[in-house]
């Protein structure tokens, strides 16, 4: 028994265990962008571990296209949460990470939690840093990252676009991670569902999780994928509402007795689209108005004490009369 063990696990570590056909190896490789994605890649010089060292050129390769394959499924993932989150710190206009979630709601309100909580915990992984036979072994190594590589896939193949914003940031078929792109602007990354037969055959042929797990993980992994498009609409409208130029303030009348006042805080809504606000943003909304009420009040009393003479101001505030005090009405 503990040959056979012993075996397997000598097996796990000379090739990858997923098995993707030959056809769809080649129809992979012709796309110019993952031939971009494989050269940036390879320009980082990550090496092999001393476990995966000994395997042989063929298997290399094989882990490296697979490897590969899994920085373009999960790094659009990872951008898109960058993305995210820049917008919630421009519409909440903080930088605390545990306030950004109150920028979404519902479902994309769970998945921005989710990718925040994994991202923080594997971002190695996500961007696939370190020994290629590692990274790609590791994606059997928990439920959360077999959900996210399942719902990465069904993102690509997903008629979902990513907020607009720039080409580098928000193309969800963004060729890498950060390395120099020579004219890669405007190229985008197949459909990539290869992984997921493949990813099935390897979860059945497991010791840990077995042919059992699948329809559970996959539903899971669906849910997931659905609000992450769900968070792709409300970035979309974040984008709208923090990128939308202030509306034109009406000029205010100035009469005898009023004058210019300050602009209204609260003066226009922006054409952006509307968010469920939390309580935490309706109290400072109430806060701003308190406070820009307060403001009005004071420039008054001082614009009337300097302009309006004092009799006029007396008549207006009713102190031209005075009674003289009596027994009966102090």
């Amino acid at each position: 028994m503990d040959s056979i063990t012993s075996n397997n696990a000598c097996e796990s570590l000379a090739q990858s265990p997923f098995a993707i056909p030959r056809e769809d190896v080649e129809l992979l490789c012709a796309s110019e962008g993952f031939q971009v994605l494989r050269r940036c890649l390879a320009s980082n010089n990550a090496d092999f571990c001393a476990a995966h060292t000994a395997c042989d050129a063929q298997a290399q390769e094989t882990w490296l296209l697979h490897r590969d394959l899994l920085h373009a499924l999960v790094m659009p993932v990872v951008e898109l949460f960058r993305r995210a989150a820049a917008l919630a710190e421009a519409a909440l206009c903080t930088r605390t990470s545990a306030d950004l979630e109150l920028a979404f709601a519902g479902a994309a309100r769970g998945a921005f939690l989710c990718l925040q909580c994994f991202l923080a915990e594997e971002e190695d992984w996500c961007r696939t840093r370190g020994c290629p036979a590692c990274v790609t072994t590791a994606a059997l190594s928990t439920e959360s990252h077999i959900r996210l590589t399942i719902a990465a896939s069904l993102l690509s193949t997903a008629s979902v676009s990513a907020p607009n914003s720039s080409v580098a940031a928000s193309d969800p078929s963004r060729v890498a991670e950060r390395p120099a792109q020579p004219s890669s602007q405007g190229l985008s990354l197949p459909p990539l569902p290869h992984i997921l037969p493949a990813l099935r055959e390897a979860l059945s042929a497991d010791p840990f999780w077995g042919p059992d797990h699948w329809p559970y993980l996959f539903a899971r992994a669906t849910q997931l994928s659905a609000a992450i498009q769900a968070l792709i609409a409300e970035c979309v409208n974040l984008e709208s509402l923090v990128t939308s130029p202030a509306g034109a303030k009406p000029a205010a009348k100035r009469s005898v007795t009023v004058p210019v006042l300050l602009p209204v805080l609260h003066a226009a809504e922006g054409r952006g689209a509307r968010l469920r606000k939390s309580r935490f943003a309706m109290r400072q909304l109430r806060l701003n108005e308190e406070e820009g009420a307060l403001m009005r009040r004071c420039v008054l009393q001082c614009w009337a004490r300097a302009a309006v003479p004092s009799r006029v101001r007396g008549e207006i505030i009713g102190r031209t009369e005075t009674r003289p005090r009596s027994l009966t009405c102090p």
